[in-house]
């Protein structure tokens, strides 16, 4: 009895929309039809109609203005039983296209404007608009993964890939349509250039922290103006930081010292022609194996072992005879023609 109960009340609560309402009477006229003419005029001399898959035929053919006339109706009730199909029938089917033209049109803009639940898989969420926002995403594009971006606006950005939500990104509901629970990777860009930088970050670090009571094992990635914060951010689950404008101070002074190196970071961070930098996860048989057992199984096809990393400790070319208890490696691999 409470399953019963239980249908009745989901079934009632989909009559609420008119898509589902505009469904449930085309259908009823249809169930109607099929049964009423079937009993109607299936005993009939000269009718098309003796079994019930020949009556769903004919109500198919008249609520659709089809009418092959291939399956006669020829009772007088079963005639009189038709006109009503007829009027009921062909309103219920245009109300059905109409509701359905008009969900699948609002569904349209509301993807346009931000405002569907996304259903994606392993995909990255980034945080707020920046002026790299552009060459992040393709990045991310090149190495096939999907991307959804909240903003309070959709920068429209050409040859990118990605997925729009707006709204405000401290707010739980926004977070759930961009797929939070099942996204691989989140990057939380400051979410102005503008204003105090302290405040600027300490909204970064409350969006991270939001962000992990809805999913604890979120690894996230924050960029922050002030270096002294990232001791802050650390203590509140952000797994990587990048301070802004400290890479690119440090890459400027090394092309200074030595022309040739700041050169070749920016060629291994590049997704074009040639060698990248690229962070894989160890195989289960090789966790507890010597670290020179990584090497070996890495090093092949022109590809270099430059580091290992568990949570946040990075080891740069550890001793091949360590035992190994790191999970992911950094590797420079040659790129795919």
């Amino acid at each position: 009895m409470i399953p019963i109960l239980v249908f009745i009340k989901r079934f009632r609560t989909l009559l609420k929309d008119s898509l589902y309402r505009a469904a449930a009477v085309a259908l009823g006229v249809v169930a109607y039809g099929t049964v009423s003419e079937y009993y109607l005029e299936r005993n009939l001399p000269g009718s098309g109609i003796k079994t019930l898959f020949d009556s769903l035929w004919w109500v198919m053919q008249t609520v659709t203005t089809v009418g092959y006339g291939d399956t006669p109706v020829v009772g007088f009730y079963g005639r009189l039983n038709a006109i009503f199909i007829m009027i009921f029938g062909i309103g219920s089917l245009g109300y059905f296209t109409a509701s359905l033209a008009a969900n699948l049109m609002d569904v349209k803009f509301a993807k346009k404007l931000g405002e569907v639940k996304l259903k994606m898989k392993d995909h990255v969420i980034i945080i707020n608009l920046d002026e790299n926002l552009s060459y992040i995403i393709k990045e991310l594009n090149e190495s096939n993964y999907d991307v959804a971006l909240i903003a309070d606006s959709d920068p429209n950005l050409k040859d990118c890939v990605y997925e729009f939500v707006k709204g405000d990104p401290t707010n739980t509901d926004t977070l759930d349509r961009a797929g939070i629970r099942n996204a691989s990777k989140i990057i939380i860009l400051p979410h102005s250039r503008e204003g105090n930088p302290m405040d600027i970050d300490a909204r970064t670090i409350l969006n991270a922290m939001i962000i992990k009571r809805e999913k604890k094992d979120a690894y996230i990635i924050a960029s922050l103006l002030m270096e002294k914060n990232s001791v802050h951010a650390k203590e509140a689950g952000i797994e990587e930081v990048v301070v802004k404008g400290s890479m690119s101070t440090l890459i400027i002074a090394n092309a200074a010292i030595s022309p040739g190196v700041s050169r070749v970071f920016y060629e291994l961070l590049r997704t074009e022609d040639g060698y990248r930098i690229r962070e894989k996860k160890i195989p289960n048989e090789l966790i507890s194996k010597k670290i020179g057992d990584i090497y070996k199984y890495y090093e092949k096809d022109e590809s270099v072992v430059l580091a290992l990393r568990k949570d946040s400790e990075v080891k740069l070319r550890p001793d091949p005879d360590q035992l190994n208890n790191f999970e992911f490696v950094i590797i420079m691999e040659k790129r795919n023609e």
